[in-house]
């Protein structure tokens, strides 16, 4: 399928994969979809900016960038800022089109339905996108695909007006009059409101003025007069910002156009360097609109599509869509003349080159070839033959930012030995820009394509957690010699069925887990130093690990918690060390009461080996950013040793090596393509697998006091 993409700056519309299907999610044939000009076209330009101005724009951004470069050094950072910025990013957030297929748990779709879509990184420009139920609409009879895919623009304009809790009568004062300004003016003017705006541009207040303004001006001053004379000199009800600058003078402005105890709702971004005094003389009530409505940001509502309660939150972000659809229907807000302009997708170039012009429409649409209602089947794999080498030939199973930042150099420093033939990730683009990177022949949307394969040797999967299971299974049983992240599992149920796969093979392929710290220089030089101990040992692991934001993937669901997410790091590295298998493990987690600490990543962990080895782990989401996250310390025969971080080894009395930061990525990999040229056994065994598995499974659930644990 066709796609709209971005790459440094540049306008592409490549051949992508068709997206995959999800339980809870469409796949929408588009009939057109929305440009718009204020936050595609920033997007646009910062894409084409230089270094510098990238980090001036995005400050955070760039002490991410330095950050990095104290942990992984110049080198390494560097290659992982060059692939960043040579991805090719999906552009579009607002479409519409025809529904070819539901997902298993989706009832309230069936195919054929006409709907409108939403939302960044999913209502893209493309042929066909795969949607969450609860970013999507059925569109009302009679609505044509070109009025619909405003759906995203009229929300957010929609969400404005419901935050200035506008009243019949009321008179509004709308700051910028782009697109979300003339959505906003026809809006309030449709809530019966006397509507007033004021825009730089003296084209938008003419536009403005045929749909629905009473009265505008350009001049701030002149405004002011036009405010004072139309409310009897008491100020605007309300003032919506919708203007897009750094600039402080709208929201400057807002305070002298709005009434004592009025209302100020910023919709756009502006400047808000503002002085307290307007705001306390008058006792206005500044308030900030997000986006959509209820509901947007929160991956439990939009990805899991778990909806609100009607009765509790009458107009989350689906329902002003719905809303928002219903007045253009009813000819109550008019897009017909927002969109001056249709380009077919083949020239969305020109389509954003016109946006930029001097005489910029407020907005572009661009139309698809198959016109609504005639579907076509989609093929989620694009194949193009590659020649047989020597070499391993790799399928990626995701490809998130740990695999573009440690696995592709580590692969890349493979090269000899392994050709990434293969590549699938969940959305086109990722998949198109890593194949393009590596010069893989096949890129693909869905896994089983690389399964079916039989040129395919191999495949690194790097997918969400609740998946790993589920495909390592699937791709042992298809003969593919497996290199998972980890966790290998998040339930005994899903380790028993892969244990169940593995012995009902003849001949089991390599499975490999990514428990790369056992293969650091630094804990081979440390394991030499302690097997030949006379007797067992003692070791502390500390985990600085940092709190994860509120929803944060990786402790939901697909996460599982970061005692069975990361935590089994630990417990593989503590079976290295020792060398013998772990009789008994136990857990006292933190008991946090009302704080949000999660004893899944506050606990003291402690296991004895068979040898009499004791281990603890101390895992921590409390700790300051500024403490190195990992320290081990090892005691045994009079001896000490001190690893800081996998960038020093110090053994007391003994030999001090330091150097770059490295766990063992390279070298994991290394021994994992080595083990399948060499037709040995697994880098790891698999009683140890099964053994750091299970142990992080059981003490997740004793962590969390689960019955039965």
């Amino acid at each position: 399928m066709k796609q709209v993409l971005l790459r440094k700056g540049k306008i592409s519309v490549s051949d992508v994969p068709a997206p995959a299907l999800t339980p809870r999610s469409i796949l929408v044939e588009v009939s057109h979809s929305l440009i718009s000009a204020g936050t595609e076209l920033s997007t646009v330009q910062l894409s084409g900016a230089s270094l510098l101005d990238k980090a001036r724009a995005r400050p955070a951004e760039a002490m991410k960038v330095f950050d990095s470069i104290k942990v992984r050094g110049i080198k390494r950072t560097l290659a992982i800022v060059q692939g960043k910025l040579d991805e090719s990013k999906p552009l579009g957030y607002s479409c519409a089109g025809t529904v070819l297929a539901v997902g298993n748990e989706v009832t309230q779709f069936q195919s054929g339905d006409r709907v409108a879509c939403a939302g960044a990184g999913i209502a893209n420009h493309a042929e066909v996108v795969s949607v969450p139920v609860n970013l999507a609409v059925k569109a009302p009879a009679g609505l044509d695909g070109s009025s619909a895919c405003f759906v995203t623009l009229g929300s957010i304009a929609l969400q404005g007006v419901r935050r200035a809790d506008l009243r019949l009568g009321e008179t509004v004062c709308v700051i910028g009059l782009g697109l979300l300004g003339q959505l906003t003016v026809q809006l309030a003017a449709a809530a019966g409101c006397k509507v007033i705006g004021t825009d730089t541009d003296p084209a938008r207040l003419e536009a403005a003025l045929r749909l629905g303004l009473s009265a505008g001006e350009k001049d701030p001053q002149a405004l002011k007069a036009i405010v004072s004379a139309m409310t009897a000199g008491q100020g605007a009800d309300a003032t919506i910002i919708t203007a897009s600058t750094e600039s402080n003078d709208p929201a400057r402005i807002a305070f002298h156009l709005t009434r004592k105890k009025g209302r100020i709702v910023v919709v756009g971004a502006v400047g808000m360097d503002l002085e307290r005094s307007p705001f306390y003389e008058k006792e206005q009530d500044f308030l900030i609109s997000c986006s959509y409505g209820p509901g947007r940001y929160d991956p439990a509502y939009e990805a899991a599509g778990n909806d609100y309660p009607y009765a509790f939150v009458r107009w989350t972000e689906n329902r002003n869509m719905q809303a928002f659809l219903s007045l253009v229907a009813e000819g109550k807000v008019r897009t017909d003349a927002l969109a001056e302009k249709t380009f077919p997708v083949e020239q969305a170039e020109e389509a954003y080159a016109a946006l930029q012009s001097a005489t910029r429409p407020l907005a572009v649409v661009l139309s698809y070839p198959s016109p609504e209602g005639a579907y076509r089947k989609t093929t989620p794999v694009i194949s193009v033959s590659a020649p047989r080498t020597g070499k391993l030939r790799l399928g990626l199973i995701g490809v998130g930012n740990f695999v573009k930042t440690t696995h592709l150099p580590s692969l890349r420093a493979l090269g000899g030995k392994v050709d990434i033939a293969a590549v699938c990730a969940a959305t086109a683009a990722s998949a198109a820009t890593v194949a393009r990177q590596v010069a893989a022949g096949t890129t693909t949307t869905d896994y089983r394509e690389l399964l079916k394969d039989a040129s395919i040797d191999a495949v690194l999967i790097s997918t969400r957690h609740d998946s790993h299971a589920a495909i390592t299974k699937e791709a042992l049983a298809a003969g593919k010699h497996v290199f998972v992240e980890k966790p290998l599992a998040l339930t005994s149920g899903e380790l028993a069925s892969i244990d169940a796969t593995l012995t009902s093979l003849a001949r089991s392929p390599i499975l490999m887990v990514g428990y790369n710290r056992r293969f650091s220089p630094f804990t081979r030089e440390l394991r030499a130093a302690v097997e030949r101990r006379a007797a067992p040992l003692m070791a502390t692991y500390r985990v600085n690990a940092g709190a994860l934001p509120a929803g944060h993937w990786a402790n939901g669901n697909e996460g599982g918690g970061r005692l069975r997410g990361e935590a089994c790091h630990m417990i593989d590295f503590f079976q290295a060390l020792v060398g013998h298998p772990i009789a008994e493990a136990s857990i006292t987690s933190l008991r946090a009461g009302d704080s949000p600490a999660r004893p899944d990543e506050n606990f003291s962990a402690q296991f004895l080996f068979e040898d009499g080895s004791l281990c603890d782990l101390i895992y921590t989401s409390l700790g300051n950013p500024g403490l190195p996250k990992e320290n081990v310390e090892v005691h045994w025969d009079g001896k000490s040793a001190a690893l800081d971080d996998f960038k020093s080894l110090v053994v007391h009395g003994g030999a001090k090596r330091a150097g770059a930061q490295d766990k063992g990525h390279l070298a994991g990999l290394e021994a994992f393509v080595d083990a399948i040229a060499a037709g040995s056994g697994f880098p790891i065994s698999w009683p140890e697998l099964q053994a750091s598995t299970q142990a992080a499974i059981d003490l997740d659930a004793a962590a969390w006091g689960k019955p039965g644990a």
